[in-house]
């Protein structure tokens, strides 16, 4: 199931969120033509019961995954797989997250609420919020669809 879908700056390379499987993929990516091919994986979620569900590029091409069930956003390299950085919100259901603000340097990050029993909802009364925090890095601007 797609999920999270973007390219880097380089458009050569398309990320892939596939949420059942709990992974990131990479595909090579060609812009004339539009296909995609060698299919790899690129980061695979550990956390028990957090699945990927959202994510944005950085500007040092790093991919910022919202993990649903794992309360929270973690920064992968996505080259190693390897996890830079994580941070923790007072919600579960961690659904995106994208760069915003003047200067792209604002994560701004959307949860929700779905299926939660009244006694999870005391337990965090913030779900279904938006989020933003400054994470020390700046985001990429979008491409622009051309056509």
């Amino acid at each position: 199931i797609p999920n999270g879908i973007l390219w880097g700056e380089n458009a050569k390379t398309m990320w892939h969120i596939d949420s059942p499987t709990r992974r990131v993929d990479a595909w090579d990516f060609d812009n004339a033509t539009g296909s995609i091919s060698n299919r790899r994986t690129a980061i695979e979620i550990q956390d028990e019961g957090a699945f990927p569900d959202g994510m944005a590029m950085d500007s040092e091409g790093m991919l910022w995954v919202a993990q649903w069930g794992g309360w929270s956003v973690v920064r992968f390299d996505p080259e190693t797989g390897g996890e830079l950085a994580r941070l923790k919100l007072p919600v579960s259901q961690v659904s995106a997250c994208a760069f915003g603000g003047p200067n792209l340097d604002e994560l701004y990050i959307t949860s929700a609420r779905k299926n939660l029993s009244e006694e999870a909802l005391e337990k965090e009364p913030l779900a279904g919020s938006l989020f933003r925090a400054r994470v020390g890095v700046r985001g990429v601007e979008s491409a622009v669809f051309a056509g």
